[in-house]
């Protein structure tokens, strides 16, 4: 009893507030895997967070009850260093293609949970912010064409981040700041 108590107040309180979705910086939820083979199910998981695909559900839930759910729903990533890329390359390795394999089964394992996905590419601080922007941008568009080639994806979107989000700070020539970050849009 309490329970159901519990749900309807709840309930009520989110027909309340409204349904927002987190900005793209905001509370972003990034998981990293760093396996070079991993399982489809750990990329499900960084993706589609469990947490967040429950509140989505709850939200989809109230709405068929006429109520509005207004809970903010923060956005989740994966970020790996096994998608990487050679100083001044958009070319995939065969291990980054390998691991893009599990990226590409779990998004069509969960197709109908998410409804684009943008691929952020990432560059080293080496160069000039021109050629890094373009450079970041070929290396999303390089794992998007994999993906779609591959898969069949479609509303996937790319964005070179240039080096305006170094994954190893300490070294901003680190190659493991040439990578790819994936975020999907719910």
């Amino acid at each position: 009893m309490i329970e159901k108590k519990f749900v309807v107040v709840a309930m009520v309180m989110a027909s309340v507030w409204g349904v927002g979705f987190a900005s793209d910086d905001q509370a972003r939820q990034t998981t990293s895997i760093n396996s070079p083979n991993p399982k489809v199910e750990d990329v499900e998981n960084a993706l589609f967070p469990k947490e967040v695909v429950a509140l989505k559900d709850e939200c989809a839930q109230m709405e068929k009850i006429g109520l509005r759910c207004q809970s903010v729903i923060p956005k989740s990533s994966l970020d790996t260093i096994q998608v990487t890329f050679a100083r001044g390359s958009a070319v995939l390795t065969d291990e980054g293609k390998g691991f893009l394999r599990s990226v590409g089964a779990a998004l069509q394992r969960k197709a109908g949970v998410w409804k684009s996905l943008i691929i952020e590419g990432h560059t080293d601080a080496t160069g000039s912010d021109g050629a890094n922007r373009r450079l970041s941008q070929q290396r999303a568009d390089s794992v998007k064409s994999f993906l779609q080639a591959e898969f069949g994806l479609s509303n996937i979107e790319t964005m070179g981040r240039s080096s305006d989000k170094l994954r190893d700070t300490e070294n901003p020539s680190s190659g493991l700041n040439r990578r790819v970050e994936f975020v999907p849009n719910w």
